[in-house]
């Protein structure tokens, strides 16, 4: 089971009018015993958030750190994912962000996991 370390994510506007939604935290992984190569398991990763003003920005530019920390049977992984929107209000509020992945079974072995909950979402830089 795959687990997401800090939620939160960050808005910046950028010079076109824009915003960009980061998200930077940590995959941390139960693997007892022993770790393995996520990159070689992770079959499936989509990632999105949806903002109380109704937009909904994929987060499609992703990707983490294949080493990584393992302590207390975890995998702990670096992992960043962002994305760009035309997103009217910039101010500090709420999304739900939702992850779905699949980890060490193939297309036709049942459905991926999801995650789904609310979670911060700041601005950071200037605001307007």
């Amino acid at each position: 089971m795959l687990r997401l370390a800090d939620t939160t994510l960050r808005l910046y506007r950028k010079s076109d009018g824009r915003v960009s939604v980061r998200w930077r935290s940590f995959f941390m992984i139960h693997a007892k015993g022993a770790g393995f190569r996520l990159s070689a398991y992770l079959r499936k990763f989509d990632m999105s958030a949806s903002f109380t003003d109704g937009s909904l920005v994929k987060l499609d530019d992703w990707g983490f750190y294949d080493s990584c920390d393992f302590e207390l049977d975890h995998m702990i992984h670096h992992a960043w994912a962002s994305g760009v929107a035309d997103m009217p209000s910039f101010k500090d509020t709420a999304a739900i962000l939702r992850v779905e992945y699949r980890l060490f079974s193939f297309d036709g072995q049942g459905g991926p996991s999801v995650i789904e909950q609310v979670v911060p979402a700041i601005t950071c830089g200037r605001r307007p």
